[in-house]
């Protein structure tokens, strides 16, 4: 009987710690009470700030929650009472929320949805914590039940923070998605997991009776020692502590729609720390908040992502970013979770959602960023333009598009093409950027009404979207495809990729792209070997805009086709140009040169596919012209 005991103690011990491995480190005579017992959650406010120019922009209006402005969300929220019955059950050994698995907050108020079908009510709401739903690293999340028990509505990507001083329990920043019963009730299928509005809750928390004990009180364990920052010994061998962040997950659709032909899409995105006990911790505090180590500022990472379509052979970004100036971390599934939600400490994991993305308080531009080291400076930044080194009153970006990834919809759903859409979190002394960046393939269609409909068709795969235009480092002569990835030391990473078409009858097609991943200098030349005399047809340059008034500049000289950037239009980090042509010369391995602007215009070459040259040049350098 002793040895079954000892068994399902340890299956249970297994199944209780299988996504919080820093309980496996705990040596203490109170673990069994902490493990086991539970907070409780209940009354309190929630508020629901729907995008309405969303729910306009699919032919939905919103009924009984007074008026609200169409231009900005997040002014205007919707508040619901979180009545003092049921509530929520709330796993928190040694200080830490690890999970909301049991209960329901349930609300007073009510609303409806106007469609042209007709009404859906929304009435006798509950909100009901969902083991179901509930996705990688969330602590929690919810489905909106009403009063027939139907699922109206799902929450997650959701920020929960204890505050023990004050008793409370907020959820905020939480994803506000249609449920497939709820699309099927509006007639409209596509509105499945559309994101239609930010949740915050606050609600009152109740500690157990005879307190708890705090991580940080204990001695040993995998908090001992901590923070260990980047370069700093590693107590196992004494060798420099390295960060490293990946990003791994994923999700877009349309945030709204402008007009003119333009819409906004934007993504939520999902992190984690992948670093064992020996790596390091990442500081996470929040803009404006003070100074704190170990770099003596607010130090935090920053979010872009970016959109690209690969059509006819080429590939070509159609969409940019600002930047998401991140906050705050809620380290899930950790390592080591040591109490702090402004440090991702080992193993731990954070979220980031679609309408968290889409609030002008933490966007930005990208040009304030030196990406390659990671490094911001606060003061007198776009947030502080009075320069006193505080956050400007009603400071950040506007409630439509200033900072957010626009995207013209004549360069969407055009047949035959694939489209893609990125993430990044720039973190600095992140020792590999290549698994912090990641993209997903979508389906993108374009309704009668000029809105973006999107459906993903992979998974989330680490790395640049143009990984998948050409493998990174490889060389394919006969295949007619190259790339290489360029590190330029103290400098920033770069792609450099080819993909080369035989037309037939002698001609080649050449379709090129350079990536700046982080390279701060910028790029404002890019020179490919091509004969003065050869005959090009059908140039082709694509930036990130409209614009072909900024378009770089062609010289042909010394057997060299040149592009040269205008100013203000170099090639910066975090974006890819491209170009393409067609000539009667045949693919050779060569180099194609580039300079930096910001560095004394160093010059660097990337080994590629380029068209021959040799053959119409003699030794005497007389040129064959016309070598038939």
């Amino acid at each position: 009987m002793k040895k079954i005991t000892t068994v399902l103690f340890s299956l249970f011990s297994l199944i209780c710690h299988a996504n919080e491995p820093w309980l496996d480190y705990i040596n203490d005579e109170n673990k069994s009470k902490e493990t086991h017992q539970r907070w409780h959650a209940d009354g309190g406010e929630l508020k629901i700030m729907f995008f309405n120019d969303l729910l306009q922009d699919n032919g939905i209006k919103v009924l009984g929650i007074g008026k609200y402005d169409l231009s900005n969300w997040e002014k205007t929220p919707f508040s619901m009472t979180i009545r003092n019955v049921g509530g929520l059950s709330l796993k928190v050994p040694y200080g830490n929320l690890i999970d909301i698995d049991k209960g329901a907050l349930h609300l007073s108020g009510q609303f409806s949805w106007r469609t042209d079908s007709g009404l859906v009510e929304f009435n006798g709401l509950s909100l009901k914590a969902s083991s179901r739903y509930k996705k990688q690293g969330d602590v929690v999340a919810f489905e909106m039940v009403n009063d027939k028990g139907e699922t109206l509505l799902y929450m997650d990507h959701v920020h929960a923070l204890l505050d023990t001083r004050n008793n409370f329990l907020t959820m905020d920043n939480m994803d506000v998605s249609v449920s497939p019963l709820l699309a099927k009730q509006l007639g409209r299928p596509e509105m499945e997991g559309v994101v239609i509005a930010q949740a915050h809750a606050k609600t009152n928390l109740t500690l157990p009776l005879d307190g708890f004990v705090d991580i940080n009180s204990l001695k040993g364990g995998s908090c001992t020692n901590r923070p260990l920052w980047p370069g700093e010994p590693r107590p196992s061998d004494g060798q420099p502590a390295e960060a490293d962040v990946a990003l791994i997950g994923l999700e877009a659709q349309q945030r709204r729609n402008l007009g003119n032909d333009k819409v906004v899409i934007t993504p939520s995105a999902r992190l984690k720390n992948v670093g064992d006990l020996n790596g390091a911790d990442v500081a996470w505090y929040s803009k404006f908040s003070g100074t704190f180590q170990p770099y003596n500022n607010a130090q935090h990472p920053f979010l872009v992502w970016n959109m690209y379509r690969e059509f006819d052979g080429r590939f070509e970004q159609i969409g940019v970013s600002g930047v998401k100036h991140a906050f705050l971390t809620i380290n899930s599934n950790c390592l080591a979770n040591c109490s702090n939600s402004h440090i991702l400490w080992p193993g731990c994991e954070d979220i980031y959602g679609m309408g968290n993305n889409d609030s002008g308080g933490a966007l930005g531009p990208r040009e304030e960023i030196e990406a390659f080291g990671g490094l911001w400076e606060q003061q007198c930044s776009f947030f502080d333009q009075d320069c006193n080194n505080q956050m400007d009153p009603g400071g950040g970006s506007n409630s439509t598009d200033e900072n957010r990834m626009v995207v013209d919809t004549g360069n969407l759903g055009v047949a035959g093409a694939r489209y893609f859409v990125s993430a990044w979190y720039v973190i600095r002394d992140d020792i590999n950027i290549f698994n912090t960046m990641g993209y997903k393939e979508f389906n993108v269609t374009v309704d009668v009404n000029g809105n973006a409909v999107m459906s993903a068709l992979s998974n989330l795969q680490n790395g640049p979207a143009s990984d998948q235009y050409v493998a990174p480092d490889t060389f394919d002569l006969v295949g007619g495809t190259a790339s290489e990835r360029i590190l330029r030391a103290g400098e920033g990473h770069l792609t450099v990729a080819v993909k080369v078409q035989d037309m037939g009858g002698g001609l080649f097609r050449y379709n090129y792209m350079v990536e700046n991943h982080d390279y701060d200098p910028q790029v404002q030349t890019i020179s490919v070997p091509l004969h003065d005399t050869t005959t090009m047809t059908d140039f082709e340059f694509v930036d990130t805009d409209e614009d072909a008034n900024n378009n770089w500049n062609l010289l042909r000289s010394n057997n060299m086709l040149t592009l040269q950037a205008p100013t203000g239009n170099e090639l910066d980090w975090g974006i890819l140009y491209s170009f393409s042509f067609t000539v009667n010369a045949e693919p050779v391995t060569g180099e194609i040169t580039l300079t930096g602007l910001e560095n004394n215009n160093d010059s660097f070459v990337s080994t590629m596919i380029v068209p021959d040259v040799t053959d119409l040049i003699f030794e005497d350098s007389f040129e064959n012209v016309n070598p038939d």
